[in-house]
C-alpha cells in the first residue's frame, strides 16, 4: 500500500520522520496548518500572518498547541463537557 511519509525538525536540530497509510490522509486544514507554521518558524509570525491572510492570535495558538506531531494540528472537539441544567445520575 502507498504510503505518505512527512518530515518534521524540532528546534534541537533533530528530525523525525513519521510514515502515514495512505488512507488516512493529512486533512487540507492540517497540511495548511503545518505549512502556516513552518513558514511562521522561518520568516516571522508577522510576515506569515501577511501571507496566510489570517492574524498572529491564530498563528500563536496552532504553534503553542503544535508539539511535532500531525495529530496536534487536528481540530479538537467543541463538544460541551458538562451543562447547567443537566440531569444527575
Amino acid at each position: 500500500m502507498d504510503s505518505l511519509c512527512v518530515i518534521f525538525e524540532s528546534p534541537q536540530n533533530k528530525t523525525y520522520i513519521k510514515e502515514y497509510p495512505r488512507m488516512a490522509s493529512i486533512t487540507q486544514d492540517t497540511r495548511y496548518r503545518l505549512s502556516l507554521i513552518r513558514y511562521a518558524e522561518k520568516y516571522g509570525i508577522t510576515k506569515a500572518a501577511v501571507k496566510y491572510k489570517t492574524n498572529q492570535q491564530y498563528i500563536y495558538r496552532w504553534k503553542r498547541r503544535y508539539d511535532y506531531s500531525i495529530e496536534s494540528l487536528h481540530e479538537l472537539s467543541r463538544r460541551p463537557h458538562h451543562h447547567p441544567n443537566q440531569h444527575t445520575p
